[in-house]
């Protein structure tokens, strides 16, 4: 990398900005006002209706089984997310994942170059497409620190069996054939990590660490950092709330592409995360979105005379576009597509 570019690169790290002390750039301020609040929700919101047990809506055809796909169902339906337990990765594991997430971010400026991408957001970032295998990009998986390919590696393997199990619940849950959205997927359907590093920062009732959007997404899954809890916010009915860390639990957020194929009948949710005055936080999220080739847009048979049809359907490849239009003015992609009737 010449000297030029490195320079422009170094100049767009939050890290190096908050070691630094430098006055946080005007980009990453809100123009108006400070920060909305965030409110605490009740206990039994988060223990209870936006709690899943994996292992509940695997398999069975139990009440149990049928309880927990009424509570997808509702989760979904009104809040866009929950946090699922039982999913067979130990809180031994996840502690893990962060710590090399923690590690990687600590390495020296150099290492950490010739990998991390950065935005106009306040936090450092590495993308790593991880599935189908073909489309691994193995030169920009860090071989730093020395577990970190071991761990991903065996976070993938957990993240394909999950999201199948959500998708095929989904479906269900819907009474469709359990294969609808896996179908429409395709097998080659992009699954993608992202592991984020905030720093501290000076103003966190100005700047973000990433502003309100929905995902683009199908579903994702975040694992947050536990050190640094209350930082990922939701919106519900004009409010913001707390997405409290359930120890050994994952976030699961239900994207714009899930709220468009399911013809409205799921929501996808307005979320948040905010910077820390004092605190460092990390995160790992993971991102399932269909083949690049196909089309996107409402199942047929959640088309009806009662319920019309309410999106656009339309290549992945013009949804991104949309989406990425639509992201910097601060709207969602589907309120682009939607159809009036």
């Amino acid at each position: 990398m010449d000297e030029s570019k490195k320079d422009d690169v170094i100049s767009k790290l939050v890290q190096e900005i908050g070691k630094k002390g430098e006055e946080i750039p005007q980009k990453y301020m809100i123009k108006n006002d400070v920060i909305s609040p965030a409110i605490d929700a009740s206990t039994n919101l988060w223990e209870e209706t936006l709690l899943i047990d994996f292992d509940l809506i695997s398999t069975g055809s139990s009440s149990a089984h049928q309880d927990e796909l009424s509570k997808l169902h509702s989760a979904f339906k009104n809040w866009g997310c929950f946090q699922v337990i039982n999913h067979g990765m130990t809180s031994l594991f996840l502690d893990e994942l962060i710590d090399v997430s923690r590690q990687f971010f600590a390495l020296p400026l150099e290492e950490k170059l010739m990998y991390s991408v950065m935005e106009d957001v306040y936090n450092d970032r590495l993308f790593l497409t991880v599935y189908p295998e073909d489309q691994r990009k193995l030169q920009f998986c860090p071989q730093k620190p020395q577990k970190f390919s071991e761990i991903l590696h065996e976070f993938l393997l957990n993240l394909r069996m999950m999201f199948e199990v959500i998708l095929k619940a989904m479906a269900r849950s819907l009474e469709l054939r359990e294969d609808c959205f896996l179908k429409d997927h395709g097998e080659r359907g992009l699954l993608e990590t992202r592991f984020a590093f905030y720093p501290p920062c000076s103003r966190p009732d100005k700047v973000y660490g990433v502003r309100p959007h929905s995902d683009r997404s199908f579903v994702s899954m975040v694992l947050p950092d536990k050190n640094v809890p209350e930082s990922l916010h939701i919106l519900k009915d004009d409010k913001w709330f707390y997405v409290p860390v359930i120890p050994g639990a994952l976030v699961v957020v239900l994207g714009d592409l899930a709220e468009a194929m399911s013809n409205g009948v799921f929501k996808s949710v307005i979320h948040r995360v905010m910077t820390n005055l004092e605190r460092e936080r990390h995160s790992v999220s993971a991102f399932y979105t269909p083949e690049p080739e196909d089309d996107v847009g409402p199942i047929n048979e959640l088309i009806s005379v009662n319920q019309p049809e309410l999106y656009k359907k339309l290549s992945m490849k013009i949804y991104d576009q949309l989406f990425l239009e639509t992201f910097s003015q601060d709207i969602r992609v589907l309120d682009a597509l939607i159809i009036k009737h």
